[in-house]
């Protein structure tokens, strides 16, 4: 489940804390410095994503903790390892090292971090940096970790802590590109492809592809969830979620509502149930979902969560 920090810190706390007791199996966070809309007036936000994970992990007790997506390239690969597994050990196992080669320029110039423009380079970048990732990962202290690529390097590393999930925590990659898709197929353990790279036509061909890979994998969708026993009000809580998308997150909004209804899970719990079952039937098996109101996220926990085990049976 997506969690708001721009709502307040006491906010995204206390809807983790929610998410927790109901059931979810993960929340997850963003990862900037400031703002990529450009809105600066808030001195309080954003928080450093990796302390507000942390104490989203200490008020928590089950739920995971992930991002949507990680930045590889706002810190220094070898210090973020450590900041993951620090975080697996305080939540004892609960990380998904979900990660992303990163995309806002700013960011990196008001920073004065190393500026990586050309895509490609961005993604041999990021493969080199989940390599270094599972080498740490499985060779801690007292061994001691030597890599050497073309953009990341370490040298005689004793690394701690271990992860508390062996081999370490699960590896899941966004993006949709050839690079990526190689890191993907190669080293990770699942993938959240893009808006575009999330249609049943793409996936179906990805995932029926011979070089995908045999070891489970996590496909992971964004969606939203409008459920409810009226089917009228199922549909007046879609109109209220896309018209505040068309205000406050105009690229990501469907042009119109019956195009958001068709994108988005809405209706009765059988037909959600039904939505679901279809989309897990392109190859996805992990859904993030995201709330515009708490109203939407008690609905889900009680209408759908208890029937997910269906879709196993």
């Amino acid at each position: 489940m997506q969690l708001h920090p721009d709502r307040g810190t006491d906010n995204v706390l206390e809807e983790a804390q929610l998410a927790d007791e109901q059931g979810f199996d993960s929340v997850w966070l963003s990862d900037h410095l400031f703002s990529p809309g450009g809105n600066h007036s808030n001195p309080d936000l954003p928080l450093d994503t990796l302390v507000l994970a942390t104490a989203i992990g200490v008020t928590t007790k089950r739920t995971r903790l992930a991002w949507a997506t990680l930045n590889l390239t706002l810190r220094p690969p070898a210090l973020l390892a450590k900041s993951l597994t620090s975080l697996d050990q305080v939540t004892h196992g609960r990380v998904i090292a979900t990660l992303g080669s990163g995309w806002n320029k700013p960011e990196w110039e008001a920073y004065n971090l190393p500026i990586v423009e050309d895509h490609d380079d961005r993604a041999a970048y990021a493969r080199e940096v989940v390599e270094l990732f599972k080498e740490l990962w499985t060779h801690p202290a007292p061994e001691l970790t030597t890599f050497a690529g073309e953009y990341v390097h370490v040298d005689a590393l004793p690394f701690n802590p271990a992860p508390v999930q062996k081999p370490h925590p699960p590896i899941w990659f966004g993006g949709e590109s050839e690079a990526t898709m190689q890191t993907v197929k190669e080293l990770c353990d699942g993938w959240m492809p893009l808006r575009a790279g999330g249609t049943p036509e793409v996936l179906r061909g990805i995932l029926a592809a011979p070089d995908w890979p045999n070891r489970p994998m996590e496909i992971v969708k964004g969606a939203r969830i409008c459920v409810n026993p009226d089917r009228d009000a199922a549909l007046e809580m879609a109109r209220v979620e896309h018209e505040w998308m068309l205000e406050f997150a105009p690229p990501q909004a469907a042009a119109s509502l019956e195009a958001f209804v068709a994108r988005e899970i809405v209706g009765t719990p059988d037909e959600c149930m039904e939505q679901i079952r279809e989309i897990n039937s392109w190859g996805v098996n992990y859904l993030r979902v995201n709330f515009l109101k708490q109203s939407s996220q008690e609905a889900v926990s009680e209408h759908i969560l208890p029937r997910l085990e269906q879709l196993n049976a």
